[in-house]
């Protein structure tokens, strides 16, 4: 990581106490850290984006539902950005280029939601964003550097058996090497991730507490492939440095809690593309150094579902069929139109959510 920003932000006792200090201290610590600098700013930073025009302007089948809703202040993702990155900045070990390469991903992909938020304010419409081949663009280059990091020689946290192997959630000899095709799985895992946590953030809360308890649950795996006893019990790979990769997702489900205090239903501000790039960058970067890409798709189970729905609908049912297979997507809107309210939506998709998180550690009886 930069090193002026580590000395800018951390202070000489801590620095002192982090490299002896215990995993579970230092994760404890992001956790709180992140959720402070959230929860300490938030108000001032609606009340400020609310006087600067950063506000929101729904689509016209949205206000069918959401009317209220035009005006809230957006882009509050970088609430989200600031605080992953202070939490991770302070009490993962910067010596590990892992810790960077985490930090620098939530950068890019917050970066680029900040890019997007700001064409919408300006442009007035909440379709006025950057075009969808050019934000996949970006999200591909930055994807295909970030494979290219975790597979050169010198700079890849796995040993050379581990680094083109995926590894399945299940019994823990299952796994596949795949080669020259795994740099390519990387990318598409990152970019995907990203998206399917783009497609959730439509209702108030709904995407920020499903992203807390994916983060933890990959958070909960990390720690134990660090632990010694536990990596040998479940039969996880060794790999270096994934004790940060625990605690960088600490941070960011503090970050999320303390975004949800602000998020909730009814929401103080949105966190725009800003947030929801920034948080899919960031746990699918953690899915990807954990070596935990398959189980996403337990623990993210909610994401891979509203993304289904998007994919499906707009290529599958309008392009192919000629027709809809739901009234709205994502399916969130769907719901709506149903007739259920956005608060029993948005609960029944946490509900499921925390189903998905406890299914994914169940996972580990498995091996």
């Amino acid at each position: 990581m930069i090193p002026w920003l580590y000395d800018l932000m951390v202070p000489d006792f801590i620095r002192i106490f982090l490299p002896t200090a215990p995993v579970m201290v230092r994760s404890v610590g992001a956790f709180i850290l992140s959720f402070l600098v959230v929860f300490l700013a938030g108000r001032r930073v609606a009340a400020l984006l609310y006087r600067r025009g950063f506000r929101d302007r729904v689509r016209d089948y949205d206000s069918y539902f959401s009317h209220s809703k035009t005006g809230t202040p957006t882009m509050g993702g970088i609430l989200i950005v600031a605080a992953i990155t202070v939490g991770a900045t302070a009490f993962c070990d910067l010596e590990s280029g892992i810790s960077g390469l985490m930090v620098l991903t939530t950068l890019w992909y917050g970066g680029l939601g900040v890019l997007d938020d700001l064409l919408k304010v300006r442009r007035q419409s909440s379709d006025g964003g950057m075009s969808r081949s050019l934000k996949i663009l970006l999200q591909l280059a930055f994807a295909a550097f970030f494979a290219l990091m975790i597979g050169a020689e010198g700079s890849s946290p796995f040993s050379p058996e581990l680094r083109t192997r995926l590894i399945m959630p299940f019994p823990a000899e299952a796994s596949l090497d795949l080669g020259l095709l795994y740099p390519f799985f990387v990318v598409f895992a990152i970019v995907a991730i990203t998206n399917a946590i783009n497609f959730a953030d439509g209702l108030d809360g709904l995407a920020v507490l499903p992203s807390a308890m994916t983060a933890a649950v990959f958070g909960f795996f990390a720690y134990l492939s660090w632990n010694v006893l536990a990596a040998k019990t479940f039969g996880f790979a060794e790999i270096d440095g994934i004790q940060d990769v625990a605690i960088f997702a600490a941070a960011v489900v503090g970050a999320c809690f303390g975004f949800l205090w602000f998020n909730g239903y009814p929401a103080q501000m949105f966190m725009g593309d800003t947030g929801s790039q920034a948080l899919g960058g960031s746990l699918a970067a953690i899915a990807v150094l954990s070596k935990q890409e398959l189980l996403f798709l337990i623990a993210g189970g909610i994401f891979v579902f509203e993304a289904f729905s998007v994919l499906f609908q707009d290529y599958v049912g309008i392009r192919w069929l000629g027709r809809r297979f739901f009234f709205r997507a994502p399916a969130h809107h769907s719901y709506q139109h149903q007739g259920l309210a956005e608060t029993k939506v948005v609960l029944r998709f946490w509900i499921v959510s925390l189903l998905c998180a406890v299914l994914s550690v169940a996972t580990l009886k498995l091996r």
